[in-house]
Order: structure tokens, then C-alpha cells, then sequence
């Protein structure tokens, strides 16, 4: 299946410059396997009832938002470390929201507003959180206003909040491009769809630092790659016979960082996708985690990261999971 874009090679020379100074600034900072992350102190304290965080919250005009982490996790540690500390989000977080820390493994109990108790790590089964740093902006009835899986570097984090406080759509849906191209995704082997778009800030570091690696072409070498460009907005349609624009999928995806993957199975059932920053060793589990069918076996995908890193570490090689 050929690579969905005219315009892609205009595309990466026009990002080339305007990703420059972007790369230079941004900057994944290095942390120890299972070190625990101080949070920082304005994090709300609660006895994590939700329900009562909710009102709270809504009492004093804010919004409660989970975040699901763990120990060791390099991504959480960036978020912590580089975003919560920019200024801008430092400002904004702490005056709109009401933020609650919650362990992706953890056994504390959490009453959730119907009355029903579970852990911490139950609730993340729950909400089928398979990324840390998740977080989960709540409306002031309890219901999910934003989700955020994975890692954003402050540029992205912001337009979100932007758009979250401006209660945006992430993308727009415009009008149909006359002669736009179609694009029929097939069935019988898994399939890598990667969407990028015309602002995507990332993408030339995410082709040079990860797509060209040997490891990673292997494993892309196990699925139909497709690349669909969002501002040539192509026709698609769908393995269900669903036709719909490129923009009108991504946003009825949810999407909201670019570059994005979606992991389809032979079938044509998605089964994974990558909506955040990621290095290659989470990009590569996750391409194993769906070629290989060990979703099948695992519904956990932090639980395959881990032991595909066990894995890996057994057989004498050094993992750099943010290389």
C-alpha cells in the first residue's frame, strides 16, 4: 500500500526549520528504572473519594483531573519535571484544576461517585488506561471532558488546555477537498496508519529518530504502512464501508498529537493506538504488542512494556528507553 501524500516530502522540508529550534528546546530528561517522582506540592491531597473531589471542585470553579502514573516512568517524570514546571502551565493547572495522583499498580481504595470502591489499580483497568502519564480531565458531573494518554511535550499540552478551556474540537472538520484522493484500508494483515499534520512540530524528529532505525523498520515490515497527510485531508474509507475525510476520522478518533499511530489487526479492529511523545522502545513494544497478537494474551499493554523489557534485559542488552 503506497504512502498517502503528495505533499509529504514538501511537508518535512517545510517542518525542517520550524522543528529545529522546537527540538533544541525540548529535551527528555533520563530517569533510573523504578525510581519513585516526587509530586509536586500543589497536587490536591484527597481520601479519594471522587465524588466528593468533584463537588470541591465545582464549589470553587475548578475541574478535577486524574493522573495516572508509576514508578520509574520516564514520561512522568517529564511531565512533572518540564511541563507542570513551565510557568504558563504551572499557572493554569493551579488555578483550574484540582489534580489527584493515582498509581497505575497501586492497592490504595478509591469510592467512585456511584459508591462503589475498587484499587487504584482496578480503576485503571476500568478506564483502560494503557499510557503513563494519563490524564483525565473530568466535567463537573463526573464525566471525562479531555483525556490525555501519554506524554506532551508544553507546546502541544498548552493548545490542548487551549482548547479544552475553549471547548474546542482538536480538529476541525472543513469541507471536502474536491478530488481529494480515497483510500481504501485493507484487511488480512495488521495495520500501521500514521497521521500527521501540517503544524505536526514532531514528526521530523520522530522520521530521523525512530522510523529509520533497523529494529523498527523489521517490525513495520509486519504491517501495512500507511501515512495520511491531515492537510491534503484525503477520502477514507473505513473496513465497516464508512466513507469520511482524513479530518473528520481524526477527530472522530479524538486525536489530538501528531505524529499519531493507529495499530489495526488483519481484521481491521484497532487494537492499539499512539496519540502521545514516544521513544523508540515503547514505539517498538507497541508495534510487537499488535503484529505479534500478544494483546491476545496480555490486555495490559504497560504489563507487556515491562516484561518485553525484562525480556530484552535477559538477553544482555542495554535499554535506553528514552533513546
Amino acid at each position: 500500500m503506497p504512502v498517502i501524500s503528495c505533499r509529504r516530502c514538501l511537508l518535512i522540508l517545510i517542518m525542517l526549520f520550524q522543528s529545529l529550534s522546537v527540538l533544541a528546546e525540548h529535551k527528555m530528561m533520563v530517569l533510573e528504572q523504578g525510581v519513585q517522582i516526587p509530586q509536586p506540592d500543589w497536587f490536591k491531597e484527597s481520601f479519594l473519594d471522587l465524588g466528593e473531589d468533584i463537588e470541591e471542585a465545582a464549589d470553587a470553579q475548578r475541574n478535577l483531573v486524574l493522573y495516572f502514573h508509576q514508578a520509574g516512568c520516564p514520561y512522568c517524570y517529564n511531565l512533572i519535571t518540564q511541563v507542570f514546571r513551565d510557568p504558563v502551565v504551572h499557572a493554569r493547572m493551579q488555578q483550574s484544576y484540582d489534580l489527584i495522583a493515582l498509581d497505575l499498580w497501586g492497592d490504595r481504595s478509591i469510592t467512585l461517585p456511584d459508591g462503589s470502591e475498587l484499587t487504584e489499580k482496578e480503576f485503571a483497568v476500568k478506564l483502560r488506561v494503557q499510557y503513563t502519564p494519563t490524564l483525565i480531565f473530568l466535567n463537573t458531573d463526573g464525566s471525562p471532558q479531555l483525556r490525555i494518554d501519554g506524554y506532551r511535550p508544553v507546546d502541544t499540552f498548552l493548545k490542548q488546555l487551549d482548547q479544552l478551556q475553549a471547548k474546542a474540537l482538536p480538529l476541525a472538520s472543513p469541507a471536502d477537498e474536491v478530488g481529494a484522493k480515497t483510500l481504501d484500508i485493507p484487511i488480512g494483515k495488521p495495520v500501521a496508519i500514521q497521521f500527521v499534520s501540517d503544524d505536526c512540530d514532531h514528526c521530523l524528529e520522530f522520521d530521523v529518530d525512530i522510523l529509520e532505525r533497523p529494529d523498527t523498520q523489521k517490525l513495520l515490515n509486519n504491517f501495512t504502512y500507511i501515512t495520511i497527510d491531515l492537510g491534503s485531508n484525503p477520502q477514507i474509507i473505513l473496513p465497516d464501508g464508512t466513507r469520511l475525510s482524513a479530518r473528520q476520522w481524526a477527530s472522530k478518533l479524538g486525536l489530538s498529537y501528531f505524529p499519531s499511530w493507529l495499530l489495526l489487526d488483519a481484521q481491521g479492529i484497532e487494537q492499539l493506538r499512539i496519540d502521545a511523545y514516544v521513544r523508540a522502545f515503547h514505539f517498538n513494544s507497541a508495534l510487537e504488542y499488535v503484529s505479534e497478537g500478544e494483546y491476545l494474551r496480555e490486555p495490559e499493554f504497560q504489563r507487556f512494556i515491562n516484561e518485553r523489557g525484562d525480556r530484552l534485559r535477559a538477553k544482555g542488552l542495554k535499554l535506553e528507553i528514552l533513546e
